[in-house]
């Protein structure tokens, strides 16, 4: 029986040194760590691709382009509607002062007017439609302007007072400076009249307390100047012509002799009713000079002759032959307000050339 025989071989030949093995196996660490990152940045890329390629998905709750759109214009005209608001009430504002600084200034309008009936020239100054307004303490404006004039007479041609207003110092006390200035001669307008008339108001007495001359429906006779005039008064408004007796006044009134000026707080009385008369002078009120005077159209309205009406201020010979003056008046009681407007003082110097 043989037996077997072992060999030991060198160590160096049965084993690698234990270095190089670690460092084999650490390249191969190096090696999968490497492609595990090698396959996410591949994995990531493909979802980036895919993620682009798909279609996007709309948020429930964002809106549609139109929407969008609808919405920008929206804001855009909310700022358009407060520059406008702020622009439009800053005009009222501005308006609203340059209407009252209008309503308080005065303005003097002169006439001249040629009559046959004269030798020597003689000055009026009218005044209407005060309406309780005050230009100054106790009007002592108004009052300065009509010494500075230096009228032969006053002529009032009604409403100076407002109705059912039963407090009228402000009239009473302008009267009694005007007296002292010269002769003033008043016609009532439909306010005394209400008041007067319908009311029993002692308005009409308190105004003769005052050294006035009340004309009503009655005429007077002077002399100014040396000339002879006939001063008369023609109170209500025309659909009350014949009750107050009218008539009866107008024809004893032409037949005086002298310059006839009729004081009548009615202009419409000359679109038809006394167009049968030739009056030298006519002076009238009440229109206030149509409230809101437009340029190149004229006066917007007065109460008796409604939109656009023919006579509501300056001088005209209407059909007849009567001259008519139409003062704008000092005051306003409507709601419409005077606009382009100014309170009017009207002078009309009388002389025969």
């Amino acid at each position: 029986m043989s037996r077997k025989k072992w060999i030991r071989l060198p160590s160096s030949k049965k084993t690698r040194d234990s270095s190089a093995i670690n460092e084999e196996n650490a390249s191969k660490e190096q090696q999968e760590e490497n492609k595990d990152e090698q396959d996410k940045a591949e994995e990531t890329a493909s979802i980036k691709e895919s993620a682009a390629a798909a279609p996007k998905k709309k948020p429930k709750n964002e809106p549609s382009p139109k929407r969008i759109a609808w919405r920008r214009r929206l804001k855009k005209a909310r700022k358009v509607l407060c520059i406008l608001l702020v622009f439009f009430a800053a005009a009222a504002v501005g308006l609203h002062y340059y209407i009252e600084k209008e309503n308080e200034t005065l303005e003097v309008t002169f006439y001249h007017l040629q009559s046959d009936e004269v030798e020597a020239a003689f000055r009026i100054v009218q005044l209407s439609d005060l309406h309780l307004h005050e230009f100054g303490e106790k009007n002592a404006e108004l009052v300065d302007w009509i010494k500075r004039l230096n009228p032969d007479i006053i002529a009032i041609t009604g409403d100076m007072n407002n109705r059912f207003n039963d407090d009228t110092h402000v009239v009473t006390e302008l009267c009694t400076q005007l007296t002292d200035i010269t002769d003033v001669y008043y016609v009532m307008g439909n306010h005394e009249w209400v008041d007067y008339i319908h009311r029993k108001t002692n308005i009409k007495k308190d105004l003769v307390a005052t050294g006035v001359v009340m004309l009503e429906n009655s005429y007077i006779e002077t002399e100014i100047n040396g000339n002879k005039v006939v001063i008369g008064g023609l109170v209500n408004e025309v659909s009350n012509y014949e009750k107050y007796t009218g008539p009866q006044f107008m024809e004893k009134f032409m037949k005086a002799d002298g310059f006839k000026l009729l004081l009548v707080h009615y202009p419409e009385y000359f679109l038809g009713t006394l167009n049968q008369f030739r009056v030298d002078l006519a002076m009238c009120g009440h229109t206030h000079g149509g409230l809101i005077r437009i340029p190149h159209f004229g006066g917007l309205y007065a109460s008796d002759q409604g939109f656009l009406p023919e006579l509501y201020e300056g001088m005209q010979t209407v059909k007849g032959g009567s001259v008519v003056v139409v003062s704008r008046g000092l005051g306003n009681n409507s709601k419409i307000p005077r606009i382009n407007n100014n309170p009017e003082i009207v002078v009309v110097d009388v002389n025969w050339y």
